[in-house]
């Protein structure tokens, strides 16, 4: 229930999305006549590159980075010690705009900002306090890439530290956007 508000939103924005969502590339007429497809492009991962120090540091908490499988994507960044905060990464390629995509949500409560962030075309943060959690969901867009993550901590929690580390986490994933 945590998301219960914010999950229609993220509905509607990453319904298609999932790390390892991109088009693959269709197989050249060469790689096509050989029998064999040499392209050595790999699927966009939001952790590939990530650094993921500074969002720690605002934290003030170690974090792990769980990248899945080649065949099972994923982008998670796991508290290490028990009982702390957790995110989900995704990212949804997207040819129109964030402030688009964010017409067609339902974001019905929580508190909503627009924090600048540098190199960013756009990012939105939506904080939610629950009786006994301390939710944030954020998106930032570069380009026709919008990234986006969730991330939730149960009592106690430190609501500045989890706000800060949060508009690292989008200043982070704009720097490494291709």
């Amino acid at each position: 229930m945590k998301y219960a508000v914010l999950a229609p939103a993220l509905l509607a924005l990453l319904s298609l999305a999932a790390c390892g969502a991109e088009e693959p590339d269709s197989p050249s007429a060469s790689s096509s006549a050989s029998g064999s497809d040499h392209s050595s492009k790999e699927t966009f991962n939001p952790c590939d590159g990530l650094d993921i120090a500074p969002v720690e540091k605002a934290l003030g908490a170690q974090l792990r980075v769980e990248k899945g499988t080649s065949a099972a994507p994923r982008c998670a960044l796991l508290p290490e010690d028990s009982g702390g905060t957790a995110y989900e990464l995704n990212y949804l390629p997207f040819n129109g705009t964030l402030a688009e995509a964010w017409k067609t949500m339902d974001v019905q409560s929580g508190d909503v900002t627009q924090p600048e962030i540098k190199g960013a075309d756009d990012a939105r943060m939506v904080k939610q306090q629950g009786v006994s959690s301390y939710a944030i969901t954020g998106f930032v867009q570069n380009g026709t890439l919008i990234q986006s993550f969730n991330s939730v901590d149960l009592e106690p929690y430190d609501g500045d530290a989890i706000d800060r580390a949060a508009e690292v986490l989008l200043e982070q994933l704009s720097a490494n956007a291709p």
